[in-house]
């Protein structure tokens, strides 16, 4: 009873005064929070606007630094192509001169051949004949040119600097410009060649053969080497040459 009691006396008490005077505080209430919510989301608008375009120019400066590294990076590429190029062609240009050189000098030293091979054949050939004369040989022929081959079949079997001739001896001699123990034990071959050779010839088969090497600057070994064989040794003496007779020294007869 008094809780319904509480009900009408309140519902006698509600005037539309009242009730309009609720509602004006509960508009004043909801526009409040409208314009706080609209504050609120102005804001977040705002905010994300700025987000949004540090982002574009994040990409635009990341998209710079991008273009600017492929740029970079294209012509470091056409620098290194150019110097690339440029060094070939370089190299080759230093090719073709070395080349050009080579081949002149080929064509120095061909030339510097010959005229060793005149001076072999109209200088040191003589000279040497004319020492050998003096320790009793007289060789009549000196057999041109320098560098004489010998055949066999159609084949090469030796080749011989200077050879001399007479009735009874051959003289095969080894030139060299500073004669080594390798090339002492060459000739050795070469002798033994040339009496294996000269033994099929009847006018020459029962002459004797003789070795000699002349150098200009002989090695100690070459020149015991040579001696021990029994070859004779022909040195530089000024503008000729000496033949060098050892005390007991007995040549060797191929």
């Amino acid at each position: 009873m008094t809780q319904e009691k509480e009900i009408i006396d309140y519902e006698k008490g509600l005037t539309f005064e009242k009730v309009w005077a609720s509602i004006q505080k509960l508009g004043d209430k909801i526009e409040g929070l409208t314009d706080k919510y609209d504050a609120i989301f102005e804001r977040e608008a705002k905010e994300r606007q700025e987000r949004e375009a540090k982002e574009r120019e994040e990409r635009r400066k990341a998209d710079e630094e991008r273009r600017k590294a492929d740029e970079e990076r294209r012509k470091a590429d056409e620098e290194r192509r150019i110097e690339l190029k440029e060094a070939t062609k370089k190299a080759t240009e230093s090719i073709d001169r070395a080349a050009r050189l080579v081949a002149s000098l080929s064509k120095e030293f061909r030339n510097l051949g010959n005229r060793f091979g005149d001076l072999v054949e109209h200088l040191i050939a003589p000279g040497i004949a004319e020492q050998f004369r003096q320790i009793g040989y007289f060789f009549e022929d000196a057999v041109p040119p320098f560098g004489l081959k010998f055949y066999e079949a159609g084949n090469v079997i030796a080749q011989a600097d200077v050879v001399l001739e007479n009735d009874t001896t051959i003289a095969i001699i080894e030139i060299k410009a500073n004669p080594n123990t390798a090339d002492v034990k060459d000739h050795l071959k070469r002798m033994k060649i040339l009496r294996q050779y000269y033994d099929q010839q009847p006018d020459k088969a029962n002459k004797k053969l003789i070795g000699a090497i002349a150098g200009a600057i002989f090695h100690r070994e070459a020149k015991d080497m040579a001696t021990e064989i029994g070859f004779y040794i022909f040195t530089q003496s000024g503008d000729t040459i000496k033949l060098n007779v050892p005390e007991n020294f007995k040549p060797r007869l191929f």
